[in-house]
């Protein structure tokens, strides 16, 4: 076998593998909503689709020492059709955009959660922490991953436009311990497709 041959036969492989990674055609939002206490349905703003998916917040704000508001979170609930067959998809990381302003010993714990609500038992939440453990206080704008090992998928969809069902996103901030303050300003996800 020459070694073009060889050459193009690996690069047709890696091509194929490639495009098994997402479904043919490209997947529509059909519908997205928003609840909770840090995203009121006139306070966030959806653009973007599932390759580039972006909610702004007007006003998602809490505070320590608060008893109202030191805690908040937003749900996300998205549909979605023009899958095609044999396919689900999963959230990989969650990624919030934001300013923070720690006293010494505050901290910011931060959680998402993900699941499908045609198997709402089957979720996947992911946590993480910013602490202030030095002297002088934290004013920074921040970055807030949330990496999931264990996934929520959706269902096998079934036809060219089959949907992937109700995918619901949640992402809660609360403070804790000293004086503080959070801000979220955009909230952008990344998603995994998978044959079945």
């Amino acid at each position: 076998m020459s070694l073009i041959t060889s050459t193009l036969i690996a690069l047709l492989s890696f091509t194929t593998l490639a495009l098994a990674k997402s479904p043919a055609g490209t997947p529509r939002i059909n519908s997205i909503s928003c609840s909770g206490s840090g995203c009121p349905q006139t306070q966030a703003r959806f653009s973007g689709s599932l390759d580039d998916p972006t909610l702004t917040f007007n006003h998602f704000a809490i505070e320590y020492p608060n008893t109202v508001n030191r805690t908040a979170n937003c749900q996300v609930h998205v549909q979605a059709k023009g899958v095609s067959a044999g396919w689900q998809v999963s959230v990989k990381d969650t990624f919030v955009d934001g300013h923070v302003t720690l006293d010494p010993g505050a901290a910011l714990d931060y959680f998402s959660t993900v699941y499908f609500s045609a198997s709402a038992d089957d979720s996947a939440t992911s946590k993480g922490q910013l602490s202030n453990d030095g002297s002088s206080r934290i004013d920074k704008a921040v970055t807030l991953q949330n990496h999931f090992s264990d996934r929520a998928w959706s269902s096998c969809t079934t036809s060219s436009n089959d949907g992937f069902g109700i995918l619901n996103i949640n992402f809660r901030g609360a403070l804790r311990n000293e004086k503080s303050y959070f801000e979220a300003t955009r909230e952008t996800w990344d998603f995994e497709w998978r044959k079945c």
